[in-house]
């Protein structure tokens, strides 16, 4: 048995409410509607005109939007890709190769990240001493230059370090890895990474 289904805009603004399950309630309504529809369609051995579909997904797309619904969660992962980093006390390390940037929060000119949106995010550094190396490599993970996390490699060239952190955000806070020795180098090449994402 085929039936046509028709949303209009009033029924869909009247559902459209603040409670964040609530709202997943709705598209997951919706989601059923368009496989209900797809599965009766199937049935009774009629096609689903693409335009028809296509239809359906924007509605989906409009509600979500407009409800401020699911959307991608922030995340990125930047590597460093010079040889090898002279560091200087206070520098920021910047990964200059950006593999992912979801949100577009990471920027690599100034090896920041700016927290897109609310909400705690998960940030992971691995980093590997570099051969010119002359004492422990130390790299710290800030907070708006609030240093928080610290992590080490040991003296040794081609040793290496992490630091991991999770941390609480407001839209607009800084997130950046800095050396705070005198002097060091890092290497780069790809071993080296800076990480985070919404959790």
């Amino acid at each position: 048995m085929f039936f046509h289904l028709v949303l209009s805009p009033l029924a869909i603004k009247h559902h459209l409410v603040s409670d964040q399950s609530k709202k997943m309630s709705l598209q997951l309504s919706l989601l059923m509607l368009v496989v209900l529809y797809a599965s009766s369609a199937a049935s009774s051995c009629q096609r689903i005109n693409n335009d028809e579909f296509e239809d359906l997904t924007n509605v989906m797309r409009k509600i979500t939007c407009q409800s401020g619904g699911i959307s991608e969660k922030p995340a990125f992962l930047a590597t460093l890709t010079p040889r090898e980093v002279a560091l200087t006390s206070g520098s920021v390390v910047k990964f200059d190769s950006i593999l992912t940037n979801i949100g577009n929060g990471y920027n690599a000119n100034s090896g920041v990240f700016t927290a897109p949106r609310k909400g705690t995010y998960q940030f992971a550094v691995s980093f590997v001493s570099g051969h010119r190396n002359n004492g422990v490599l130390e790299l710290t993970l800030a907070k708006n230059n609030n240093r928080l996390v610290r992590g080490h490699a040991a003296s040794d060239p081609y040793t290496a370090g992490s630091l991991q952190a999770t941390l609480a955000l407001e839209k607009g806070d800084c997130i950046s890895i800095i050396h705070p020795r005198p002097s060091g180098h890092v290497l780069g090449a790809y071993y080296s990474m800076f990480s985070g994402h919404l959790i």
